[in-house]
């Protein structure tokens, strides 16, 4: 008995594991014109979202040229309001190409 309880409770944690897979974020996009590392400033346009029935992408275009992606949860719910109001927004750039960010920021004001 002990030794089908122990082959049960293998069988359990490994087919748990499946289901513990980590979420990936990508934050991507094309940079504007004077874009540089670090933080960068700018009004959001517009923004969209694109589901290819796997991921589901937010895009940030903004006014001086350039957009931004992500898919991160976090991220989309802080720039709602700028993108609904176009608002100052930062990103912070890590990489220029391909074109990378880490963090973003939003003003209460144009």
């Amino acid at each position: 008995m002990i030794v089908k309880s122990t082959l049960l409770a293998v069988v359990v944690f490994l087919g748990s594991l499946s289901l513990a897979e980590a979420q990936t974020f990508v934050n991507g996009g094309v940079p504007g014109p004077n874009t540089a590392l670090g933080w960068n400033f700018g009004h959001i346009a517009y923004c969209t979202t694109y589901n290819d029935g796997t991921t589901t992408l937010h895009y940030a275009f903004f006014d001086a040229g350039g957009y931004a992606f992500t898919n991160n949860p976090g991220f989309i719910t802080l720039a709602a309001s700028a993108c609904q109001t176009g608002n100052l927004a930062g990103l912070f750039v890590t990489r220029l190409n391909p074109f990378q960010w880490n963090a973003v920021a939003t003003f209460p004001y144009k």
